[in-house]
This record gives C-alpha cells, sequence and structure tokens, in this order.
C-alpha cells in the first residue's frame, strides 16, 4: 500500500543551488523531482524559502500555523525540509509541541545537484523511517536522530546525539519571552550582560558540568530578583565540588532543547 507523506518546505541548503555562493532556490521543493521510487505520493508546500541562520519565532511560529492546521491522520507522516544551521534549534521547538505526531526534519550539507550531496540520502532515510511508524519528531542527516536529544552541528559538521534527555513539554504556543543564554568561558566577565531586559536566563556548563564562580554569583543575584535561570548540562550528572551546591541543572539536556522550553507555553499559562 502506497503511503502519503506532506513535505513542507522551508528553505536551506536542501532547496538551494550554487553559483558564486551557496542560496536560496525558487524552487526549494525541487528534490521531489530527483527522488526515486519509493512507493509514496507526496503532497508540498513551500512554506517560505529562507537560509536556516535567517530562522527566528516569526518563521516558527508560521511553521506551528501550518502544523496546528494538518489533519495528521490523513498522512503517514511528514517531512520538513530545513537548513542545518539552526535545525537543532527547530526540532527541539518540534518535539516539545508534537512529539506524539511523525515528523521527520531532513537537511542537506551540500545543494542536491552536487554529486556527494547527502540530501537526497538524508531525504530518503526519512520516508523509511516514516514507514517504521515510530511516533516523535526527528532529524534525518546522516542518519536518524531524535530531534529532542540533538545538538547542533559541530566543527566536523556532525550532528551529536544525547542517549537520553528531557520529556516532551507537549506545549505549542510560542511566547514572547525574552531568554539570555550564556556560554562561560575564561575571565568571563558578567558586567557585559543586561539583565533587566531578558526573562529568564540559560547558563551553558563546561563539558565536566562546570561553572566559574563569577557565573554562580550571577545565578545568585538572578534567584534574588525572582528571574528564571536553569544550568544547562549534556551530562547524568555534576560531580565536582564547584558544582555540589548548584540548583536548576537540567540534567541530559541540549542548550537547544533548554531554549525552547524556556519559550514554549500553553495558551492558558501565563507568561
Amino acid at each position: 500500500m502506497r503511503q502519503k507523506i506532506l513535505v513542507i518546505a522551508l528553505g536551506g541548503t536542501i532547496g538551494s543551488t550554487k553559483d558564486d555562493t551557496i542560496h536560496p532556490d525558487e524552487n526549494n521543493l525541487k528534490i521531489l523531482d530527483v527522488l526515486p521510487d519509493m512507493d509514496t505520493d507526496y503532497e508540498a508546500v513551500s512554506l517560505f524559502n529562507i537560509l536556516s541562520e535567517n530562522m527566528n519565532r516569526e518563521y516558527l511560529r508560521n511553521l506551528f500555523d501550518c502544523l496546528n492546521g494538518v489533519n495528521f491522520s490523513d498522512y503517514n507522516g511528514v517531512i520538513i525540509l530545513h537548513g542545518s544551521d539552526t535545525l537543532a534549534y527547530t526540532a527541539a521547538f518540534l518535539g516539545n509541541a508534537y512529539g506524539d505526531e511523525h515528523i521527520v526534519l531532513v537537511a542537506s550539507d551540500k545543494p542536491i545537484e552536487a554529486a556527494d550531496s547527502n540530501g537526497i540520502k538524508n531525504f530518503c532515510d526519512a520516508v523509511t523511517h516514516i514507514k517504521s511508524e515510530v511516533p516523535g519528531v526527528f532529524i534525518s542527516y546522516d542518519g536518524i536522530k531524535p530531534a529532542l536529544c540533538t545538538t547542533s552541528a559541530g566543527i566536523d559538521d556532525k550532528f551529536d546525539v544525547l542517549s537520553h534527555t528531557l520529556p516532551p513539554l507537549n506545549k505549542k504556543i510560542i511566547s514572547d519571552r525574552n531568554i539570555l543564554i550564556i556560554q562561560p568561558y575564561i575571565d568571563i566577565d558578567i558586567n557585559n550582560y543586561n539583565f533587566d531586559n531578558c526573562d529568564g536566563v540559560l547558563f551553558a556548563m563546561y563539558h565536566s558540568a562546570t561553572v566559574p564562580d563569577s557565573i554562580i554569583k550571577t545565578a545568585m543575584m538572578l534567584k534574588e530578583k525572582n528571574k528564571e535561570y536553569h544550568f544547562v548540562t549534556h551530562k547524568e550528572s555534576a560531580d565536582y565540588e564547584t558544582a555540589s551546591d548548584l540548583c536548576n541543572i537540567l540534567f541530559s539536556c541540549t542548550i537547544e532543547n533548554a531554549y525552547a522550553r524556556m519559550i514554549l507555553t500553553n495558551e492558558n499559562d501565563v507568561v
């Protein structure tokens, strides 16, 4: 029996072309013209056409509005064509909002015309995954990865994946909360940050689940001002003495997932 998949194109390298530079193609659904037959019918919509470094909250709301209008029972699953730069962020938003659906985000390292592009394979892997009928939101990029467990690509252009993470929030409203993300570094000067204009702060931790004393003092200041804050680590525990008294640690969590969790809310929640 043929399956039916809804394909939503947002742009990104998978919908781009290359001459002097890589830039969006007028037809960001062109991958559908070159796919092998996988016993699948596609219904397609081009929602917008951007490079993913320009993803913002309004584009996300546009995507959510589109998905909220989808009757998922009409399809075996949904494939979203997305750029790789903010792929993990969008995936975290979708994973926390649509964890019971069958959604796969697909990106590409090069425009699909390139002989060594992984775009077509990533798309075909997504189709195969949807056929497996495993619910949830996933990323297809050199393999299938759970959306909430996947970090942004590193220096090798590979996406790292946690073995497990926090359960999805099941919240679908993108709030206007202003969230500040602070990355620790040697001799960080907290005076460079304006906390008055933010609604919450995420402190990324070093790989050992530690942060410098200056950030710990800042967290105490935020606590006194009743500002929400969290420390974020991919580790399952914080074992060093410098972190022994820390509160509000999100363990087994990516910064992308933590960011989405800080912004997503329910319609009746106070924001």
